[in-house]
Order: C-alpha cells, then structure tokens, then sequence
C-alpha cells in the first residue's frame, strides 16, 4: 500500500511533487488548512483533472481548468513564503479583508522584513503531472532566505545605488569637503580613474544582483542549468551595462570637483549625463520588470 502524505507544509511535501504520476509512489493527499473541505490540486488524486491539454480549447487560457475544479471539489495551491500550502480562494478571501495575511498554521507574517510591504502567495503551477518543484519560490521552511523588499521597494534601491554610481559630482572629494580635508587633484584623478575602471562593473553587478539574485533551487534535473543560466546572464548584462555607461557618461560621470578644477557643467554636459542615466535606468526597469513574469520568481 502506497504511503500517504497529508501535511501541508513544504519541507514534507516538495520532494514528492513530481513524483505523483508514480505507482508506488509517496500520494501527497493535502486538503485547504483553512477551509478543511477542498482538496488541494497538488494532490495524486486531483492531477488527472488538473491537465490543461484535458480541457476544452474553447474556454479561456486562465479558466480552462475551472469546471473540473469545481466538478471535483478542487482548489488551486498557493504557497505562503513560511513553507505552509493552502487554498487560493481562502487565501483570497484573507487578502479581500484588506490586512496583512498572517500564516493560519504557524503566524508567519506575509510581510518583507526589509521594507514591510505585503508579500504576495506564490501560486503552485499544476499542470497535470508535469514537474512543478522548480516552478516556484523556495520557502523559508525549506531553507530559503526571509524576503526582504517588494518589486518597488528593490527598484528604489537599485534606482538610489546607480544614481550614486553615476553621479557628475566626484563622491570621495565631496566626502572630504564635508569633513574640511584638503583636496587633491592628483589623487582625485586617480580615485576616479580607479572608479570607472573597476568601481563602476562592481557597483553594476551588486545591481543586477537585485533584479536576478542567486537562487537557492530545490534540487532537481533543471535546477543546476537554470542556475548557470542565471550566472551567465548576470556577466553578460554587466558587460552590456558597462560598455553603455562609459559611451554614455565617461566624460561626466564623478567629473565635477573641486580638486579637479571643476565645478560648474556646461549646459551640454549636465543634459548628457541626465539622458544617459536616464537611458541606464529605462534598461534596469525593464530587466527588473522582465525578471517578475518568469516563472521561478523570487517573494
């Protein structure tokens, strides 16, 4: 007799996940923890009905699977990031009461720990008896960081960290105007050189970092290669980043100090670095913007 498993919490139930298809394998057989009537579709016995190629074409790709839920009594899975599995109409309803969702099973408080906005379930993507483990975000019960910032809170920080990378004033010899040391024109050249040759492809990676961080996978046959892909496409859009920056804003950028001799910008120059930063910022939005739609999101 196959071995049953009724938990809803993650740490219990991932490693059996894209094992429902097997015959003697471990049936995941969870209910909603809040309702306690629906069955959850990441259970065995709710997979066959969950098939998007079973569906008629003519329903809408969002709903297809509506009329078997309903017919079976069927919920779909959202994931709270404490690890704990619930139904995404209860889940729903919580949210509809306008307040914060605290975790039912265990008072996890669905809020970042960096700037304190609401943090979003994550929506267990069942396809049949299609591979979902890696689908989603890992929890904090599996071994995953806290969530730290929304979408809009991350990109006023990666907004704030390259506005002061690319500024047209030398930061160092503003720190040291502000503290009344003597300036030096010799060591601003050099503080600056050293800046766009090696600060600024530094300060660009910590950035991407905030729009595709690492991830910490659950280990499965994809996840090694989507974390390579991850790697590679961090290095490749540095690069891209940092060959637009210095054709952009190499003239200006940490240029304007009074060790340098320099001031006041000409008109032309301030309008040249305005539209460059302009131009960096456009391309993080859309790659911040881009990097929510795929499919192993993070909180």
């Amino acid at each position: 007799m196959a071995k049953v498993q009724r938990s809803n919490y993650l740490p219990y139930l991932q490693q059996h996940l894209d094992a429902q298809g097997e015959e003697d394998g471990v049936a995941i057989e969870t209910v909603c923890g809040i309702c306690q009537e629906r069955t959850l579709d990441i259970s065995k016995k709710a997979r066959k009905f969950t098939s998007s190629s079973n569906t008629p074409e003519q329903y809408p790709r969002g709903n297809r699977h509506l009329l078997n839920y309903i017919r079976h009594g069927l919920e779909r899975t959202v994931a709270l990031a404490c690890g704990h599995v619930f139904g995404d109409r209860c889940i729903g309803n919580l949210l509809a009461q306008g307040s914060d969702i605290t975790c039912p099973s265990c008072g996890f408080r669905m809020t970042y720990r960096g700037c304190g906005h609401a943090i979003s379930p994550a929506l267990i993507p069942v396809d049949g008896f299609k591979p979902v483990r890696d689908e989603f975000p890992l929890t904090i019960g599996e071994g995953g960081d806290e969530p730290q910032n929304c979408l809009d809170c991350r990109w006023k920080l990666i907004r704030s960290n390259m506005r002061y990378t690319l500024t047209d004033e030398c930061v160092i010899c503003r720190q040291k105007d502000m503290v009344r040391l003597p300036q030096d024109s010799a060591g601003h050249r050099a503080h600056r050189n050293q800046h766009i040759n090696l600060g600024i492809k530094n300060a660009l990676y910590d950035v991407v970092m905030l729009i595709w961080p690492e991830f910490v996978t659950r280990e499965t046959e994809s996840s090694a290669s989507k974390a390579a892909t991850d790697r590679d496409r961090r290095e490749v859009y540095v690069s891209l980043l940092n060959a637009l920056v210095l054709s952009e804003l190499e003239e200006t950028m940490w240029y304007r100090s009074k060790a340098g001799k320099v001031w006041n910008l000409t008109k032309e120059q301030l309008r040249k670095h305005a539209q460059g930063t302009a131009t960096v910022e456009q391309s993080l939005l859309g790659w911040l913007l881009g990097s929510t739609r795929e499919s192993r999101r993070m909180w």
